[in-house]
């Protein structure tokens, strides 16, 4: 794949890698970070794609892997509620969301993994499974089980 390529490529799916990184961090400059770090990897390593067709959900998945990894170094350092006050988000933020953020923060990884992808990354449910290397059914069971978890923590408030 070529540089320019690449980099065309790269501006048509920006927006929904930034919805995911936005996602674990919710703070802007933390998700651009993390965006341009993935950009990095992915350009240094774009010769080993073996099928461009998969490109976004190659990047997706590079991703996802650098905020997963950079969210448990945050986590293992400080608590969510110190986290949020390093890294305030922007004032649009109404404490229904923020409730909403806290219960998605303390969601099992696995099931994190597909709302974010779902509901902030807009990805389908096949690219869902793909982007993780799962079945169809077990992305639905773990969304199901996600709104579920989240909604009863949210009506225990």
């Amino acid at each position: 794949m070529k540089d320019e390529e690449f980099f065309n490529r790269i501006e048509k799916i920006r927006g929904r890698l930034y919805a995911i990184a936005y996602s674990y961090f919710y703070s802007e400059s933390m998700a651009v970070d993390m965006v341009d770090e993935a950009v990095y990897k992915g350009y240094l390593k774009k010769n080993t794609l073996k099928e461009e067709a998969f490109f976004e959900t190659w990047l997706t998945r590079i991703l996802m892997n650098l905020c997963c990894s950079h969210y448990k170094k945050m986590k293992r350092h400080s608590s969510f509620e110190e986290y949020m006050v390093d890294h305030e988000p922007s004032s649009d933020f109404s404490t229904e969301r923020m409730e909403l953020i806290d219960a998605i923060s303390h969601l099992p990884e696995e099931y994190k993994e597909v709302i974010t992808l779902k509901y902030f990354g807009d990805h389908t449910t096949q690219e869902i499974a793909d982007l993780l290397g799962i079945p169809m059914g077990t992305v639905g069971t773990r969304v199901r089980r996600a709104l579920a978890i989240l909604k009863a923590e949210l009506e225990g408030d």
